[in-house]
């Protein structure tokens, strides 16, 4: 199973990518985490507002995990899916430009 969602994710990396780059033009999309019992993604955006307009949006949520369902992904590792959205502007601010300690 490890292997099939890896690549169901690694699949799935590139269409969630350019479903946040709807609303975001500037988005990049990150797998973190490829194990099933724990699949996590980043969503990196320049600025607050646009990270706070992702991490908002209860269609994008939903479209998200709806790629994972189009490629067949069990309904229980599309319920622990982790989407987290941070942005440049307040890893620069808030974290000395450092990601890891923004995202621990």
């Amino acid at each position: 199973m490890t292997n099939s969602f890896r690549l169901i994710a690694i699949y799935a990396e590139a269409e969630m990518r350019a479903r946040a780059r709807r609303y975001v033009a500037d988005c990049v999309v990150t797998a973190l985490d490829l194990e099933p019992m724990r699949p996590w993604f980043l969503f990196e955006t320049k600025t607050d507002a646009e990270r706070d307009l992702l991490r908002e949006n209860e269609t994008l949520l939903m479209e998200l995990k709806a790629v994972f369902r189009a490629r067949r992904c069990p309904d229980a590792i599309v319920q622990r899916l982790v989407f987290s959205f941070q942005s440049l502007e307040t890893v620069e601010r808030d974290y000395a430009g450092n990601w890891r300690w923004a995202l621990q």
